[in-house]
């Protein structure tokens, strides 16, 4: 995985913000704002599998970079005024493709897709792969640490296994 600059990461948060239609779900300054943008930036990295060398670290939301958390207002920028003459690079376009697909499938599969249920994939995935000791069941723990029912947990999981991010 070759390490790119984090600041390029700030782009392709927007760009996924703007295509997958989440704006609406947060005000500018709410901490639903927040958690998407920290969920999406983990996703871009473990999903996306494009390193931004973006150290996470689990707190009571899930996945939590304290680099991002220096960006919010940037990336507000981006969504509102994304640079015309900004372009991705293959690996970008790839991972932001990725990532926009699993989520677009996770969406067809819930029903929805908000601030929770991105909330929740991100959490499945941290607890499957950067949550030491690994919990012997993912999903019992993810029930433990957030509200939601064990079915939904369940779909997620299976997306997630199909993608390859948990086994």
């Amino acid at each position: 995985m070759k390490v790119l600059d984090k600041k390029r990461i700030l782009l392709i948060i927007a760009k996924l913000i703007q295509d997958l239609d989440l704006a609406k779900l947060y005000n500018k300054n709410s901490m639903g704002f927040k958690v998407i943008v920290q969920k999406l930036g983990y996703l871009v990295q473990k999903v996306g599998g494009i390193d931004f060398d973006l150290k996470f670290e689990w707190l009571s939301r899930g996945p939590y970079s304290r680099s991002l958390q220096n960006y919010y207002h940037v990336i507000l920028h981006y969504i509102s005024n994304y640079p015309n003459d900004f372009f991705l690079n293959e690996a970008e376009n790839l991972a932001l493709n990725r990532v926009k697909n699993f989520l677009n499938i996770i969406r067809v599969t819930l029903g929805k897709l908000d601030i929770e249920v991105i909330e929740a994939v991100a959490s499945l995935i941290m607890l499957c792969t950067d949550v030491y000791p690994t919990p012997e069941n993912p999903i019992d723990e993810l029930l433990k640490r957030k509200r939601l029912s064990k079915e939904i947990a369940l779909k997620i999981f299976e997306i997630v296994k199909m993608y390859g991010v948990c086994t």
